[in-house]
């Protein structure tokens, strides 16, 4: 039996008179949507819709949106249906473009996010290898009380911070093979930079750091970590491990990185990643598995500078600096969120992928967000994000930790059926990672009690992983969630009287960020807004359509004053039956 939903913040406006009516007239179905006032959303179930949506005749004209939604628990499960409309007459399909989209959007050629699908590919291979071949014993009675003994046995040994100039030898794990413990470079780094939460460290075999940096541009990686990333990703994820006690990440630039985008690589470079191997021991203990190519230390292990092209692409140090700010706050959130479940006795696994990569990619996010003193849930609209016309540190400051998210949502918004923010895809797909983050956005923005950093940091505290960690940190059902992030990617910042705060976002402005976005994104500077949806009404009256669970299709329907009485039903794929799939919802928001 299919449930009926009543989200919080969704207002059900079914009209008056069910019940005992005390004989005044017949009861007025959900499904006859005319009594829907401006704003209004309503929630149809299968059992509500089995002879359509109804839209009675009337004087004045009226503009909905109907969301197919897919809320099945199942992951990535495909139900196919037809949507069939009748004929009557109805206005022209159209949405006016918002006044505040400016025109700006040239300083963003060039940062098609496509250039970070090789990253993306290396640092599933690395997230891929921590899931599978890094075991986390949690048996009771195997070990006691957690894998803390690891810690506290690698923090006893401690060496003191070392200083600039000193010579440390690391491990880099190499991700280009399957087994990031077994295949590994020995090589030893320079300590270029120490300060209060870094050591900023350049492999041996690339030079000397002073021939790659010059002093104010090490000062500028430091302090930014010291100063924004490492307090802005604490805040927000939970404190990081100190696994080998010296209270500072390792940052290492290597080539052995550079080499794994060589010449000729489709989907840009590798900026860097993180690797969970390096809390582990290097061989099997009662506590954990072992890893032979651990540092047993927080370290990102970064692109290096390569003025001559010496491993393969020329890279200039002000390219690699801009290049990998994003990655450290993306990978940043990676490790904490690694070491807090490596630390908790109570976890067994690490983050489901979808989640993992949704908080790093919201890790980007709340990182750029304290580097331009932006508030949590400050609304930020295109002009608010660059407000230049030129190359400017604005600028670079929005494509280093905004733009790869608002352009990977440019993909889910341009197929929005296909691809879900709890998908198994999180590996592989831009549009599924762009989905989750937003998805993470919009549950902050409105079932966090105006406190974001607290939801995040109940989610990296886990111990359990993907939607159950997910719903029992929003405190309301996946569904709920569902129903108003669908809704709300339409609604935003439309300007729809009477409309329910829960349909929009209040850290973004959509309506004004995406169109500058995807004009870039996609090449096209006609989009006003990029998200697919389909007109009812203007010819063809039936629209057949494939919805992963998780998803949601988009339909407009505008009439004209004095248009004839519309139908919509929503068929099975055969378009004879009412469609019964689970997980079938239909969201009906009244725009005017």
């Amino acid at each position: 039996m299919i449930k009926r939903l009543a989200p919080v913040g969704l207002m059900l406006a079914v009209a008056c008179g069910g019940g005992d009516n005390g004989g005044t007239g017949p009861v007025t179905p959900p499904s006859d949507i005319s009594s829907m006032a401006v704003g209004d959303v309503r929630v149809l179930n299968p059992a509500d819709i089995t002879n359509g949506i109804d839209l009675p005749a009337g004087s004045g004209a009226r503009d909905y949106v109907i969301v197919v939604g897919n809320t099945a628990l199942a992951k990535d499960a495909e139900v196919s249906f037809v949507v069939k409309a009748d004929k009557s007459t109805g206005a022209d399909f159209g949405v006016s473009a918002p006044s505040d989209l400016g025109g700006r959007s040239n300083i963003l050629v060039g940062q098609i996010p496509l250039a970070r699908t090789r990253q993306q590919a290396v640092e599933n291979r690395v997230r891929n290898f921590e899931r599978r071949g890094l075991g986390m014993k949690s048996a009771p009675g195997l070990f006691g009380g957690s894998r803390l003994s690891v810690r506290r046995s690698a923090q006893a040994a401690a060496m003191a911070v070392p200083v600039v100039g000193e010579i440390i030898n690391l491990n880099i794990p190499d991700a280009n093979t399957d087994n990031l413990c077994e295949n590994f470079f020995q090589t030893q780094a320079e300590v270029a930079s120490v300060s209060t939460r870094a050591i900023l460290a350049v492999d041996t075999r690339d030079g000397p750091p002073a021939a790659l940096f010059t002093s104010a541009q090490m000062d500028s990686i430091t302090t930014e970590f010291d100063n924004v990333t490492y307090p802005t990703a604490a805040a927000y994820f939970n404190n990081p491990t100190d696994i080998d006690g010296n209270g500072r990440v390792i940052i290492l630039f290597s080539g052995r990185i550079n080499e794994l985008s060589p010449p000729g690589t489709q989907g840009g470079f590798v900026g860097g990643f993180f690797f969970a191997g390096d809390f582990f021991p290097p061989t099997d203990t009662p506590q954990a598995q072992g890893c032979a190519s651990t540092n047993r230390a927080e370290i990102f292990y970064l692109l290096a500078p390569d003025p001559t092209g010496r491993w393969g692409n020329v890279r200039t140090t002000g390219s690699v600096r801009q290049g990998t700010r994003g990655t450290i706050a993306h990978e940043f959130q990676h490790m904490i969120n690694a070491g807090n479940r490596f630390e908790n006795p109570n976890a067994n696994a690490f983050e489901a992928n979808w989640l993992d990569e949704g908080l790093a990619h919201f890790s980007e996010d709340a990182v750029g967000r304290a580097a331009r003193g932006f508030g949590d849930l400050e609304t930020l609209d295109f002009a608010k994000l660059v407000p230049c016309n030129t190359p400017c540190r604005e600028a670079n400051d929005f494509n280093a930790f905004f733009f790869q998210n608002l352009a990977r949502l440019t993909y889910w918004m341009q197929e929005p059926s296909k691809f879900s923010p709890v998908s198994k895809m999180a590996d592989t797909s831009l549009a599924v990672r762009g989905a989750a983050w937003a998805m993470l956005r919009y549950a902050a923005d409105n079932y966090s009690s105006t406190a974001p950093r607290a939801l995040t940091r109940a989610l990296v505290a886990g111990p359990d992983t993907g939607l159950k960690n997910f719903t029992a940190a929003v405190k309301v059902p996946y569904d709920t969630v569902i129903a108003g992030w669908l809704v709300s990617m339409f609604a935003d910042h439309f300007g729809i009287s009477g409309l329910n705060s829960k349909y929009q976002y209040a850290s973004y402005n959509f309506r004004s960020v995406m169109g500058p976005v995807a004009r870039s994104v996609l090449g096209n500077q006609t989009i006003v807004y990029p998200l697919t949806v389909t007109p009812i009404g203007t010819g063809s009256d039936s629209f057949s359509a494939t919805n992963r669970s998780g998803t949601g299709t988009y339909y407009r329907l505008i009439v004209a004053a004095g248009a004839a009485a519309k139908n919509v039903k929503v068929l099975d794929a055969s378009g004879t039956n009412p469609a019964t799939f689970t997980g079938l919802h239909v969201y009906v928001l009244r725009v005017q």
